[in-house]
């Protein structure tokens, strides 16, 4: 249970809290690996589905929750193990050994020598350390900037505690707020930044053939925005809002959509908020509207190997830190899923999460994002002004051409 007690702070978007319950769900329909076993499993599969969809969604207890798995093909206690498996590797370590810099700028120094070794080991290794999978053009960064996201991941969490010149929902990253002020920083763990950087070279890497034709860009996956209800734009304190509507993405085509397409979504949608200086430094915020969704549309809201992969991406791998998660119109089910779980977490990592209560969507909103209009007018009939977040600008400058 050791590295239990962390996961909430690190990035919990719309799935992270429920989503350790769904890959676990994959990972062992996965793990099938002999003929009687997989026979068993597909005629499980079968059965599944003649079974109607109120039996399968009538999760309405905590048994009943434990006991909807088994018509996963898998077990609550299989769940718990995996979730754990999961979240251990989600928060950096300092390690014996370590090396540490003095200031950002001598950080990146340190960090781009370690990236220069790695790729010199082999042409296998060049080429995956070329950051040629990685979209930067959209977001008009540099590999520099990407290392330097990685070098504040890995500051940021040493430094979580809320900075009270923010007093809205979660608060706002203790972190200097400007170049001069990150080379006054001090100890830098670059060998912590350098791991988890390493996880997300051999992770952009494993996908490669998914993203290079064609090149990764917001044009490619306009298309799978449409049918994934999102939006991303900064609150009042210069937060990074993640907002997820449920309610209004079309999970039926979002199914049935290729995984190729489905990967490219959520890894262009990751670098679009870790390559954020906001979230870098101020910090990142998820909202997610659930909208009642049922316990099997839920769960097999992915493909299994794209389940996997992109919860492993998002939980392990990214440099994204949740100062808080605003979970709305939740079902009976996730409620009792969250409840069992909250008997792993301490106080703190608990008051990360915020269940709105039906009927106080508004206030709570107000309250999270600083006011009406930081919230996506079309994100649902909360009261929002924002008319355009920046996923939409970025579409207004492809009509224009800009």
């Amino acid at each position: 249970m050791v590295r239990m007690y962390y996961f909430l702070v690190i990035v919990q978007a719309c799935f992270v809290v429920f989503s350790g319950l769904r890959l676990a769900v994959a990972a062992e329909e996965n793990a099938c690996t002999d003929a009687s076993t997989c026979s068993e499993l597909d005629a499980s599969d079968a059965k599944q589905e003649s079974i109607g969809d109120e039996s399968r969604d009538n999760v309405s207890s905590p048994f009943a929750f434990m006991k909807a798995f088994n018509k996963l093909g898998t077990s609550w206690s299989h769940v718990i193990g995996e979730y754990i498996s999961v979240v251990k590797g989600a928060d950096g370590v300092d390690l014996k050994g370590d090396i540490y810099a003095q200031g950002m700028g001598e950080g990146l120094i340190s960090l781009q020598s370690m990236v220069q070794e790695a790729a010199s080991a082999s042409k296998e290794d060049e080429l995956a350390w070329s950051f040629r999978t990685t979209p930067l053009a959209d977001f008009g960064k540099s590999i520099d900037d990407v290392l330097l996201a990685f070098l504040r991941w890995s500051v940021v969490d040493r430094h979580s505690e809320d900075d009270d010149s923010c007093q809205l929902v979660g608060g706002m990253n203790q972190y200097p707020s400007s170049a001069d002020g990150e080379n006054d920083i001090e100890n830098i763990n670059v060998s912590k930044a350098f791991r988890r950087l390493k996880s997300y070279v051999h992770w952009m890497q494993s996908v490669a053939p998914d993203l290079v034709e064609p090149p990764l860009t917001y044009e490619s996956i306009v298309p799978s925005l449409s049918i994934f209800s999102i939006h991303v734009a900064h609150d009042s304190c210069g937060r990074l809002i993640w907002w997820v509507n449920l309610g209004k993405t079309d999970l039926s085509v979002f199914k049935s959509q290729s995984s190729r397409e489905t990967t490219r979504l959520f890894v262009w949608v990751a670098h679009l908020l870790f390559l954020d200086e906001g979230a870098q430094t101020k910090g990142l915020l998820v909202i997610d509207d659930m909208a009642k969704i049922s316990f099997w549309d839920y769960m097999t809201m992915l493909p299994i190997q794209v389940g996997i992969s992109v919860d492993r991406f998002l939980i392990s791998v990214t440099p994204l830190k949740a100062k808080n998660v605003v979970l709305m119109h939740l079902p009976k089910w996730a409620d009792i899923g969250y409840g069992l779980l909250s008997w792993f977490l301490t106080a703190k990592m608990k008051s990360r999460v915020t269940m709105v209560a039906n009927g106080k969507e508004i206030e709570t909103l107000l309250k999270v994002v600083g006011g009406s209009e930081y919230i996506p007018a079309n994100f649902g009939d909360f009261g929002g002004e924002l008319q355009t977040d920046i996923i939409g600008s970025m579409h207004q400058e492809e009509v224009l051409g800009v």
